[in-house]
């Protein structure tokens, strides 16, 4: 079984996708942690460090491997944005599902945002309009979209078994 979940930061990708993963015994693989690992650093250093556009580049390279290895995959917010990126998930004939929250509930799961390179420093505003840029690349990678707003992750990991046979 393999699926992936899509979405912007604070939708409850990792959350929900470990639990998926225990429910169903399969392994998971968290995209940013595997760009850590493969960087020797964490994603504010390599973006401190490196930049964005290096920061995407091996974004790509990183999902480029893990991509086919069975499990849930819960990528990182901002990996739709490429197109070789979508094509790679597209390509990956299986269920992708975005997690959509909205910028209220996105501040209140992310706390602070000192860590999050893209996010930092935003308000309800500025979450709302870097959502909406995205929108449309989550949109065109996904087979179904649920809405997190004030969902549990046991409530979103539900809503997903009933979309996806697992």
């Amino acid at each position: 079984m393999k699926l992936i979940l899509i979405g912007f930061m604070g939708s409850g990708k990792s959350t929900v996708g470990k639990l998926l993963g225990q429910r169903h015994g399969l392994p998971v693989i968290d995209l940013d942690q595997a760009i850590e690992e493969a960087a020797g650093q964490t994603i504010p250093a390599i973006f401190a460090t490196h930049g964005e556009t290096y920061f995407r580049k091996l974004e790509h390279q990183v999902l480029a491997t893990v991509i086919d290895q069975p499990g849930i995959l819960a990528t990182g917010g901002g990996t739709p944005l490429r197109a070789d990126n979508q094509a790679l998930l597209q390509n990956s004939a299986v269920p992708i599902i975005h997690l959509r929250a909205n910028a209220k509930e996105t501040l209140s799961r992310l706390g602070n945002t000192q860590n999050r390179p893209l996010a930092k420093g935003l308000d309800q505003a500025g979450i709302e309009a870097l959502k909406k840029q995205r929108h449309q690349a989550y949109q065109a990678c996904a087979n179904y979209t649920i809405d997190t707003n004030l969902l549990s992750p046991m409530e979103v990991a539900l809503a997903i078994e009933a979309r996806v046979p697992f």
